[in-house]
């Protein structure tokens, strides 16, 4: 049991270690500056009305803004391939030692049933 809570441990830490996309903003006529601007305005204004119940990127949104995500480089394609392969390959593993612990479990509870 413990070994299972260990592997699901390090499974989760691994997909954590991926990150989440960043997020790429746009406007027809967009400057950085301006956009730093209406970031803080809106940040500012989802701290200061919560009961708007708007999020900072609902705000952008409303500002004329359009989200897109960040192109990948190859280097993050080939990165997060290979993360998913040795996720993939450590459930893999731990499905087969749970299976394993549970058919030697059942082999026991048999054996002590029958007398053998």
């Amino acid at each position: 049991m413990r070994f299972l809570v260990l592997v699901m441990l390090i499974v989760f830490v691994t997909v954590s270690c991926a990150g989440p996309n960043k997020v790429r903003w746009t406007k027809p006529d967009f400057r950085p500056d301006q956009f730093e601007k209406d970031r803080e305005d809106c940040i500012r204004a989802v701290k200061d009305e919560p009961e708007q119940n708007m999020s900072v990127e609902e705000c952008l949104t409303k500002k004329g803004y359009e989200s897109e995500p960040e192109p990948s480089s190859d280097k993050e394609k080939t990165k997060t391939a290979e993360i998913a392969k040795t996720v993939g390959k450590v459930l893999l593993g731990t499905v087969l030692v749970t299976l394993l612990v549970a058919a030697l479990a059942a082999c026991t509870v048999l054996s002590a049933l029958t007398g053998h």
